[in-house]
């Protein structure tokens, strides 16, 4: 990842409000997608916590009461931290709890098994696809499809090759190259589609994502489809009760970070990054992001591997463009944070 730091003008200064925008920062960070996703995942989810300025601290993150009525926008940021057991962690603490039982042989114990596609070394799917299958078949597993109260799954995804995780260095060629378990139990505490009695009642393959099946099944294993099933009911299965912390979009951002909770080296990796290439001084709350697509993203690419695109990419004028509107909306923007796996 590197990061190229600029000034630049919100309008030009003939603009009638010109006088009234501040002069601000671009800051251009090229990165792989991979970096990127794990970027993001590191400001969800920060080692250290923001202060109520805007700048990093390290103090021990402040613990927020599950019935609070006001949140202020660091204590909306802080419901997402990784939790601990003994810190309130949220929707994030339930998915946890959900997925990481005590026991995972215990009989009450139900799974759902994420299965690779059958040429899985040819996935070509991006960080954001695998993203969007994760959030529904992590909420298909805690409303066991619609119907919590037939209890919840756990959903554990195979050991196959993850296909960005090919050479990988640092552990398996898996998901768990890059990010932490879906949860403690192991595939062998699953029931085995192929070694089970072929008459097993514990166990069910569904042939569509969308296809019923009976609660009581032990064993689910998702279809060959890379889609999944949509869910209905989010949210009531946490049992949190709604309010300006805990929501529809809210259950969908913290599947999203449980999912991508990264490794300690990638985690540190990260950071040192991002420490090196953003401005100590820099308030978040004055800042905007300006993610650019290009490479496989756009109609017509050459990449090899990879998907054929899917939109025809904008001109980078569009996007500075939007930019300047923005900042006539607000002119308190002081940094434009771009970021792009595009170099050029």
């Amino acid at each position: 990842m590197e990061a190229k730091t600029s000034p630049n003008r919100g309008t030009p200064n003939n603009s009638p409000r010109a006088s009234s925008l501040t002069q601000f920062r671009m800051i251009v960070v090229s990165v792989t997608c991979a970096t990127l996703v794990s970027v993001v995942n590191n400001i969800i989810m920060p080692n250290d916590r923001l202060s109520s300025s805007g700048n990093r601290s390290h103090d021990t993150p402040q613990k927020y009461p599950k019935t609070s009525k006001k949140l202020t926008k660091d204590q909306h940021i802080n419901t997402f931290w990784w939790p601990s057991p003994e810190e309130y962690g949220g929707i994030l603490g339930k998915i946890h709890d959900f997925q990481n039982p005590s026991d995972c042989s215990a009989a009450s114990a139900k799974f759902f098994v994420w299965r690779s596609k059958s040429d899985n070394e040819n996935d070509t799917r991006g960080l954001t696809a695998w993203a969007h299958a994760a959030s529904s078949h992590m909420l298909h597993a805690l409303t066991d499809a619609d119907q919590p109260e037939a209890g919840h799954r756990i959903l554990i995804n195979d050991d196959k090759l993850f296909p960005m995780a090919k050479g990988c260095e640092h552990g398996p060629e898996t998901r768990e190259c890059y990010f932490e378990p879906l949860t403690n139990c192991k595939l062998s505490d699953v029931d085995d589609y192929e070694t089970a009695d072929p008459k097993s009642t514990k166990i069910k393959i569904l042939s569509k994502p969308d296809e019923e099946y009976d609660r009581s099944v032990r064993t689910l294993y998702t279809s060959d489809s890379i889609w999944f099933r949509k869910v209905k009911d989010m949210y009531s299965w946490t049992g949190l009760g709604f309010n300006s912390q805990h929501s529809t979009i809210h259950m969908t951002a913290a599947s999203l970070a449980y999912y991508f909770r990264v490794k300690p080296w990638l985690r540190k990796e990260i950071d040192e990054r991002l420490r090196r290439n953003i401005p100590l001084d820099l308030n978040p709350q004055r800042t905007i992001g300006v993610p650019i697509r290009r490479s496989d993203k756009c109609h017509g690419h050459a990449l090899e591997g990879s998907a054929s695109g899917e939109l025809e990419c904008p001109p980078l004028e569009e996007y500075l463009k939007k930019v300047k509107e923005f900042l006539e909306f607000d002119p308190r923007i002081e940094n434009v944070i771009v970021t792009s796996e595009d170099k050029s």
